[in-house]
Formats: structure tokens, sequence, C-alpha cells
């Protein structure tokens, strides 16, 4: 007699536990508006923001909450290709599962860069709210360039934690559980480099932009 409980949703929640990171993780990319669009690629790394722009390009685009929800699913079809990629090294590593449960650690684990991303998205719609209210450009400077960063350390340390503690909880053992630790932090490097948080030289070039775009609008 089997002693494992097992409900009819069972299969449902294992999919969910893929989608809803995955969608969380990459619909910040897509969400950025023709206001914004160019504080976004300073933000977040450029490629990603002009992917998303352009399939939400091809994309007919029918009143504003159908605008919204192929904004969001724009970023979040990209998200989804990052995670199944980042999946397929923590595959490597891990070795003892099938593909999908290894998508499913990813896609799990990866909930605070999940939110990482919505918290950076809203800070920098926040800032351009600010910036047409009329706050200095120095305290707009500080926020821009210091505001993040806080978020950011909180969430990668997060992130860390949660690939050893659901390693622990989904038996990964001796140098695999080092192992998945060392893609995590690969992964935040190649994010990072790729563009991840505005620069002071980039804040220099979209500043202006961003003034003369309010000023049109």
């Amino acid at each position: 007699m089997e002693d494992t409980y097992t409900t009819p949703l069972a299969r449902w929640a294992r999919f969910l536990e893929i989608f809803i990171p995955c969608y969380m993780f990459g619909k910040a990319w897509g969400i950025a508006s023709e206001v914004t669009v160019d504080l976004y690629r300073a933000v977040f790394p450029p490629f990603l923001i002009n992917w998303a722009e352009t399939l939400k390009g091809v994309i007919p685009n029918a009143g504003e909450d159908m605008g919204r929800l192929v904004a969001t699913s724009a970023g979040a079809i990209f998200g989804f290709l990052v995670v199944m990629l980042l999946a397929i090294a923590m595959h490597l590593v891990l070795r003892d599962r099938k593909y999908i449960d290894s998508l499913r650690f990813t896609s799990v684990t990866l909930i605070p860069l999940a939110v990482m991303n919505g918290t950076l998205s809203h800070l920098t719609n926040t800032l351009l709210e600010s910036l047409g209210g009329g706050e200095s450009i120095e305290v707009l400077t500080q926020s821009a360039l210091e505001g993040p960063r806080g978020q950011i350390f909180m969430f990668i340390a997060f992130y860390m934690t949660s690939i050893w503690m659901f390693g622990k909880r989904t038996g990964v053992k001796g140098w695999h559980r080092w192992g998945v630790i060392l893609v995590g932090i690969g992964f935040l490097a190649v994010y990072f480099y790729s563009g991840l948080m505005i620069t002071a030289a980039e804040w220099e070039v979209v500043l202006p932009k961003l003034q003369a775009t309010l000023a049109a609008h």
C-alpha cells in the first residue's frame, strides 16, 4: 500500500511551480512603455528589453488591457527561455533526475530573482513619477544609482539561500549542492555583466531622454 499522499491537482501544482516563477521573472522585461523604455534598457540588460519590444511590435494591440497582457506575455516568453537555458546547466550538475525536475528546481529557486525583477520595475516607474513630480536632479540621481543596490543584494542572498535549502529538501547531496551554488553564482555574474543595474554613465545618457520624453507628453 502506498504511503504517499497525492491529489488530482498534483500535476497542476508541478506545472505551476515552473510557470509562475518563469512568468514573474520575465514579465518585467516587457512592461516598459514608450515613456519608460529607455530607462528600462538602462536598468535591465538592454537586449532583453529590445527583444520584448520587438515581440510586442508584431502582436496586434487592441486596447489598454490587451496591451498590458501583450506586454507581460512578451517579457514572460523570454523569461521562460532564460530559465530553460539555466535549467540545462543545473541539470548537468544534478544528473540524478529528469530534465523536467531540474527545470522545476531551477524555477522554484529563482523566485527571489523574479521578485527582484518586479521590485526593480516598480522602482523604475517610481523614479519616473518622481522626475515628473519636480524632484531635484541630485535626489533623482541618488535614487537611480543607490536606491536599487540594497534591494538587489538582499534578493541575491535569498537566491543563494533558496538554492542551498531547496537542494537539501530535494535530495541534492555532496558536491552537487556546491555545484548548483556555483551555477547560480555564474548566472548572477552573467546577468550583471549583461547590464543589470543602471550605471552613472547610463544615467547621464538616459536622463536627458527622459526629460525630453516627459516634456513631449
